[in-house]
């Protein structure tokens, strides 16, 4: 029986490589969002428009999914903001990179992004998650507090830790629900090569992609609850 994957950010980057690996497989089915539905791959079952910076998107993607009464076995919570790319507002970056400069505005930006919404978003989803979904969230090693070297970055690794200790709670929510095996897991996809990790990075989107793909299709993932894992099944530190 074919199964229904939502994967978020998926025109570019990791994003892409999940829709395309996941789309390759008969049994799944793949919903992909983004903020322009046209920068979406054909091999997308279903195109959605989501902008994770604006609550109106996040609940019109929800209603839309709901309303539209199908069921989810996975969300992937792969689109992010970083705060470096905002480079048309001069001195944006360091404004959620340096407490000289911070600006609370500005970092509770990338927060929303990066974990309040997505997580209001799986909230909004819950009712037809089925009783044995996966929440991912593509995560970083820079939200890990206890491996934490480099100083500031709030905007990007706060939100990243954030959304680590909402995947915390969530499987906590799940394991205390006996009517369902349901599971929360963030993953540390590691240096890719991507327009952010450059070439010079260790791995490729696709080969993570088909890390994550195996992980969600033998099981293990389903046996990770909330864990912080690294694509290679070893667990990283919160």
């Amino acid at each position: 029986m074919s199964k229904t994957v939502l994967i978020t950010g998926g025109n570019r980057g990791l994003g892409l490589a999940l829709v395309e690996c996941f789309a390759a497989q008969e049994d799944w089915k793949v919903i992909a969002t983004a903020r322009h539905m046209d920068s979406l791959p054909s091999v997308a079952d279903e195109k959605l428009e989501l902008d994770l910076a604006s609550h109106e998107s996040v609940t019109n993607l929800t209603d839309t999914i709901v309303q539209a009464g199908q069921t989810i076995d996975c969300i992937i919570h792969n689109a992010g903001f970083n705060p470096k790319d905002q480079k048309q507002t001069p001195g944006y970056f360091d404004s959620t990179f340096y407490c000289k400069d911070f600006s609370a505005s500005n970092v509770s930006e990338s927060m929303m992004i990066n974990a309040l919404h997505p997580m209001e978003m799986t909230g909004r989803l819950m009712p037809i998650l089925t009783k044995d979904a996966t929440v991912l969230a593509i995560s970083s090693w820079l939200g890990s507090i206890s491996s934490k070297k480099v100083p500031g970055h709030y905007g990007y690794a706060g939100s990243k830790a954030l959304m680590n200790m909402c995947i915390k709670g969530l499987s906590l929510e799940f394991a205390n629900d006996k009517e369902t095996t349901r599971t929360a897991v963030a993953i540390n996809p590691g240096w890719m090569k991507t327009d952010m990790g450059g070439s010079n990075a260790d791995i490729t989107p696709e080969q993570v992609a088909e890390r994550i793909l195996k992980m969600v299709e033998d099981g293990f993932i389903q046996s990770a609850n909330g864990m912080f894992i690294n694509t290679d099944r070893t667990e990283h530190l919160w």
